[in-house]
């Protein structure tokens, strides 16, 4: 299978208190102690917001509905921005032109109970979502707004904004569905105020973010492993009788197999 994960320390460790810059490259955790280091921590796949509120949806309709955004606290938000807060667009949009923004939760209340060392409120979450309070949670301090492009890759966990690096738009994927408009601004721009969207909710939307995005890349999102089994065997990978020639080892799926092997020839 091609470009499966399989983990193997090759270089320096990197202390817990070290402050250096982390270079690009494939990290993993480990433990320490006498003896090899043994990887102490998987990354298993976070699902984004959007996935996680058809889920709810469908599961507990009444916890979707209670967390759901009002219109009341859209028009709040959108009196508040008066304009996308991740494009360059600087002109404010006027009151008439609402239409040209929509907003949504930064942090979605449906998942409060995250933010709870109750291992039960999960399920009071689902079994009684009258009896939860989200209130917390259902402010303005926790909505952006913006573009409609934009706002769907922020929900979607592709697009988040680094508060520790002076709040700089991190886009993670989907820069081929952004419009034509305004492109995105290097950093957000907040107007200071006791409404302003929240540090605190921005830092969980970014946290899932990168849970989101960490595992990403394995070839199986692009290819069936059927298709690449198939993939392999005619082009002789099997037996050993490839054929360097064949133009399919110049197709995308044919670079991730030539890539394969320059990896394991390098690791023998």
């Amino acid at each position: 299978m091609v470009l499966t994960y399989s983990v193997h320390k090759n270089g320096a460790g990197l202390s817990r208190e070290s402050q250096d810059i982390i270079a690009p490259g494939d990290y993993g955790l480990y433990t320490v102690g006498t003896g090899d280091p043994a990887l102490y921590f998987f990354f298993h796949p976070v699902q984004p917001f959007s996935i996680m509120e058809e889920v709810v949806k469908e599961n507990c309709p009444l916890l979707s509905v209670k967390a759901s955004l009002t219109p009341h606290i859209i028009q709040q938000a959108l009196d508040r921005d008066r304009q996308c807060i991740f494009s360059g667009v600087d002109r404010v949009v006027p009151s008439c032109d609402y239409d040209a923004l929509v907003a949504t939760w930064v942090f979605p209340p449906f998942l409060g109970y995250k933010l709870s060392h109750d291992p039960w409120l999960e399920s009071k979450y689902y079994q009684d979502p009258d009896a939860c309070d989200l209130s917390e949670l259902m402010v303005v301090e926790n909505i952006v707004s913006g573009r409609k492009d934009i706002v769907t890759l922020f929900w979607e966990n592709k697009l988040g904004v680094d508060v520790e690096d002076h709040y700089r738009i991190i886009l993670f994927e989907g820069s081929e569905s952004l419009s034509s408009g305004a492109p995105l601004k290097s950093h957000l721009t907040l107007i200071d105020g006791p409404y302003r969207p929240s540090d605190r909710f921005l830092r969980l939307h970014f946290s899932r973010c990168l849970a989101v995005s960490v595992c990403r890349g394995d070839v199986m999102e692009d290819y069936k492993e059927q298709e690449i089994e198939n993939f392999m065997q005619e082009l002789g990978v099997y037996d050993g009788e490839i054929n360097t020639g064949d133009p399919r080892w110049s197709t995308p799926l044919g670079s991730h197999v030539h890539a394969y092997f320059i990896k394991q020839k390098m690791a023998e």
